[in-house]
């Protein structure tokens, strides 16, 4: 009788240990939310209207697998104008993205990716009679430091190419490079 129950207790602990560690081997987190700011930087001819101005953004993505990851992303900045600096040059970028992460996902630690996309983006002049939207494709990076796997922080260099008409804001492409900072939340 003995034997039986000692014999029982040890099944016991076995398979409180087992359910234990299964219950430890979380579900991948698919989804995550960023909260980015930063600066928004215009290049090239659009530089000669517009100042480098402060931005604020987010991320919403969806890690389809290990290495591919779904991504809307939109960044608001504010610029003054190079020839008086008193007018407010707004800025909105609205873009999906596809991001392939190089180092694979990281419970702790460093992990980066990169990112093409599409969407558009909106030029709004402070007094002017109306605001121009045009397409505009994107290329960048996320470099994410994983603290465990719900927060991460994380920075942004993007690159967004609007393809604007040269009579509405002096350039027929409109180089902006929002380069953000912030955090991940993973759920």
């Amino acid at each position: 009788m003995k034997q039986k129950l000692m014999s029982l207790g040890l099944a016991a602990v076995a398979l409180a240990g087992t359910s234990r560690s299964l219950a430890a081997q979380e579900a991948p987190r698919r989804f995550f939310v960023e909260g980015l700011g930063g600066a928004v930087v215009p290049t090239f001819d659009i530089s000669d209207v517009a100042k480098t101005g402060w931005a604020l953004g987010g991320t919403l993505g969806y890690r389809v697998n290990d290495r591919w990851t779904l991504m809307a992303e939109f960044d608001y900045g504010r610029h003054k104008d190079k020839l008086t600096g008193d007018v407010d040059i707004n800025t909105l970028h609205y873009i999906g993205k596809l991001g392939y992460s190089l180092t694979g996902p990281k419970e702790r630690g460093w992990e980066a990716a990169v990112n093409l996309g599409a969407g558009a983006v909106t030029f709004d002049v402070q007094d002017a009679p109306r605001n121009f939207t045009y397409f505009a494709i994107n290329a960048g990076a996320k470099l994410t430091y994983n603290f465990n796997p719900k927060l991460a922080f994380v920075l942004s260099p993007q690159g967004d190419i609007a393809f604007s008409d040269e009579a509405e804001v002096t350039t027929n492409n409109s180089w902006v490079w929002p380069v953000t900072a912030g955090v991940r939340l993973s759920f």
